[in-house]
């Protein structure tokens, strides 16, 4: 799910429809019950540029964050883009996701990626991080925040999680 930073007009301010479609979808936003679940519909704030410092150690180091967004022409990195890929690629076989591995290929093929193409990796991404919260062990992830004032599940592996804890720790924000 999108981080609920209402601040962008028409795209996630209180009159957005994103908020309408969440109410209706009657989803449970609560991370740690969904992990205890054996059914129902829940959502989880993430957001892929905390994630990849932990499912790729090549992202992780002050200003080592990839710049593979198309929509921003004068920082977009042609190999940061095809990194990213190869960083979701190698964690669908390492997950065993069926296909991930070939989406990526395909979208690696990509002459001139779009924007578009970027929100399409960008929900893999989101989708990879919600794999990783439900199936994998919990000590594979972090918890940063809470449900009343915001938070963000992420995988959290290696310097990336001492990195957030420390961050978290500086800031007084919960960190699990």
């Amino acid at each position: 799910m999108q981080p609920a930073n209402r601040s962008k007009k028409g795209m996630f301010d209180d009159t957005a429809p994103v908020w309408v479609f969440k109410h209706a979808l009657g989803a449970v936003e609560d991370p740690e019950t969904a992990r205890r679940a054996d059914r129902g519909v829940f959502i989880a704030e993430v957001f892929p540029a905390l994630a990849l410092p932990s499912l790729s150690a090549e992202f992780c180091g002050r200003l080592l964050g990839p710049k593979y967004n198309p929509g921003r022409r004068k920082t977009f990195r042609i190999e940061h883009w095809n990194a990213v890929l190869s960083c979701a690629a190698a964690a669908g076989l390492a997950l065993r996701i069926s296909g991930l591995a070939d989406w990526c290929e395909h979208h690696r093929l990509a002459a001139a990626p779009t924007k578009s193409d970027q929100d399409l990796l960008d929900g893999v991404l989101c989708a990879l991080i919600g794999y990783i919260w439900l199936f994998e062990p919990r000590s594979r992830s972090l918890m940063i925040g809470d449900l009343h004032t915001g938070y963000m599940i992420t995988p959290a592996a290696g310097e990336a999680r001492a990195r957030l804890f420390s961050a978290a720790a500086k800031g007084a924000v919960p960190c699990r």
